[in-house]
């Protein structure tokens, strides 16, 4: 009893999900692309990985999909990884669901919307994880954006602007989409 209640508690105090927990336990792993998150104290931000055709120049086969309730305003995010440096990053994009898509070429900074942004992905301890995502990859337990307030707020027209917290984005569910 004592331990499942201090594992209970800490759950509550990091704010990670039942999916989270799971993983940590070395229950079943979610797939990246099956992975539902939430913003830490912001309810109104989700985010999920879509399975995505992002051609060679973006191998990991994936987008973000960043989605803010209250404007309900939906942003794109392709994974690359930052070269010698270690850094992973992501790319804005267009809307990869819309008919006609394709992927921005990986030189031409003018296909990016919002620019770049940091990623920084975590398993359920904490570590940094150094792999950037991938399709049908394991899903992070929790990732940090650094610069998404930034990017929602400052690189946006004003009539779209939208506010984000400095905060984890934590896994609250693993289901893939229309199950």
């Amino acid at each position: 009893m004592r331990l499942c209640g201090t594992l209970c508690l800490a759950v509550v105090l990091c704010g990670a999900g039942a999916a989270a927990v799971a993983a940590a336990a070395g229950g079943p792993a979610c797939r990246i692309e099956d992975a539902r998150y939430r913003q830490r104290f912001a309810p109104a931000i989700t985010a999920r990985f879509q399975d995505v055709n992002s051609g060679p120049d973006w191998p990991s086969h994936v987008a973000l999909l960043i989605h803010v309730a209250t404007t309900n305003h939906s942003y794109w995010w392709l994974p690359w990884a930052g070269g010698s440096n270690g850094e992973q990053n992501l790319a804005s994009t267009t809307d990869v669901t819309a008919p006609g898509w394709t992927a921005p070429s990986a030189d031409d900074g003018r296909q990016r919307p919002l620019g770049n942004v940091n990623y920084l992905a975590m398993n359920a301890a904490y570590d940094v994880l150094q792999d950037m995502p991938i399709r049908g990859g394991p899903a992070p337990a929790h990732f940090f954006i650094h610069d998404l307030r930034e990017a929602l707020w400052y690189r946006t027209p004003p009539d779209r602007r939208d506010g984000a917290a400095r905060q984890f984005f934590d896994l609250v569910g693993c289901t893939a989409p229309g199950r």
